[in-house]
């Protein structure tokens, strides 16, 4: 009987298996700008990419998105600082087709981060993801952090000219 009700339960999830997988879409993303997306901190860059229909069916009201992972905190960081364009509708997508996506972001932050671009189309439960692509955002130099160096050198150069120009007075007065 237990052997029965194992066979039974194995072939319930068999199936389970096999519906997930018929309504998965069949598109396939990948990122072509990989090798070009490390810069300087408030560099702007593209990343392109490209999304493929390798069934045979066409897909429609398809949506693609960017994803971004803090690699050091371990954390999605909010796209709304580094691309207005954080989904792009691409509606339907024919049967052996590909078409490209491009997405401008700035570098918010120095740091590491991963990057993957999620599709989903209608009639399917389970979104589609490209693989990982890691990039690394180098810090900004600035010789004027804070903004201070114009108060550090400003302030003593208007100093020394209020004391001039009351020395100047002083002797003119005489």
């Amino acid at each position: 009987m237990k052997n029965i009700f194992f066979l039974f339960a194995l072939l319930i999830s068999a199936g389970f298996v096999a519906n997930a997988h018929a309504a998965a879409p069949p598109l396939t993303m990948q990122i072509l700008s990989s090798s070009s997306l490390s810069g300087t901190a408030g560099d702007f860059v593209t990343v392109q990419g490209q999304i493929a229909n390798t069934g045979s069916q066409p897909q429609s009201d398809v949506t693609t998105y960017l994803s971004l992972m803090d690699n050091q905190n371990k954390l999605p960081v909010d796209l709304e600082d580094w691309s207005a364009e954080k989904g792009l509708y691409i509606g339907t997508i024919d049967a052996h087709q590909t078409l490209p996506l491009n997405w401008k972001i700035h570098f918010v932050k120095a740091g590491t981060y991963s990057l993957i671009i999620i599709a989903e189309a209608s009639g399917s439960d389970l979104p589609q993801v490209s693989s990982i692509t890691q990039f690394n955002v180098s810090p900004k130099r600035n010789l004027n952090p804070g903004q201070v160096l114009p108060v550090a050198l400003g302030t003593p150069i208007v100093l020394i000219f209020i004391i001039f120009l009351l020395a100047y007075r002083r002797r003119v007065e005489e």
